[in-house]
């Protein structure tokens, strides 16, 4: 029902003037990894999940949870990259459990309210469960996925003082693309911090 709510909520932003300038920033072509809201030709995977999250959160009416919108960060995250990936609709899923769940973790290991602090944990929480999911569809060992987490901690941002503007949606646009970016990195070989999420100069 999340994954089903984020593509309704996508076509209803998708011609938003945020969703153009996203669209203006990256590359896209007939031909690529992903589809870029559905029919507006295709991108890497990282891309068309930042376009068509930023889309999908243009008029925030995307589902709630775990103190943020898990959905949309999620949903086109887990779509753009099992479509790269060739995945099964299962896989896609799993994907997007891993992700909610390393999500909903996090949240109950944080003493403090993220929005009381002036972080928008959709888009904080958000790149480091889109890096779970990435992992996830990348079939990455224990290791690396580790490193994927850690690296997205690094790249986790937003701010509620940016709320009502166009950068709100972008924020989440960007999470989704970190999270898929850290476990390619991850992949690849770089590392991060074993204890970066408990560390007390880390994540929490």
């Amino acid at each position: 029902r999340g994954i089903a709510d984020c593509i309704g909520v996508l076509f209803a932003g998708r011609d938003e003037p945020v969703v153009g300038h996203a669209l203006a920033t990256i590359g896209v072509a007939p031909e690529g990894e992903a589809r870029v809201l559905a029919d507006r030709g295709s991108a890497s995977a990282p891309d068309a999940a930042f376009v068509n999250a930023t889309a999908a959160h243009a008029l925030d009416y995307d589902d709630t949870g775990l103190d943020g919108h898990p959905s949309v960060v999620l949903a086109p995250a887990v779509l753009a990259e099992g479509e790269a990936r060739g995945a099964t609709w299962a896989e896609i899923l799993a994907a997007y459990a891993a992700g909610y769940e390393v999500w909903a973790e996090l949240i109950a290991r944080d003493a403090d309210k993220h929005h009381g602090k002036g972080w928008h944990p959709t888009a904080v929480f958000g790149a480091v469960a889109c890096a779970a999911a990435g992992a996830r569809l990348r079939c990455l060992d224990v290791t690396q996925a580790a490193h994927a987490l850690g690296i997205a901690a690094s790249m986790a941002a937003g701010l509620v003082a940016n709320f009502g503007s166009m950068t709100k949606p972008l924020q989440v646009g960007w999470a989704a693309r970190n999270g898929l970016d850290a476990a390619r990195l991850a992949q690849r070989g770089v590392t991060a911090s074993p204890d970066v999420l408990e560390s007390p100069r880390g994540f929490l």
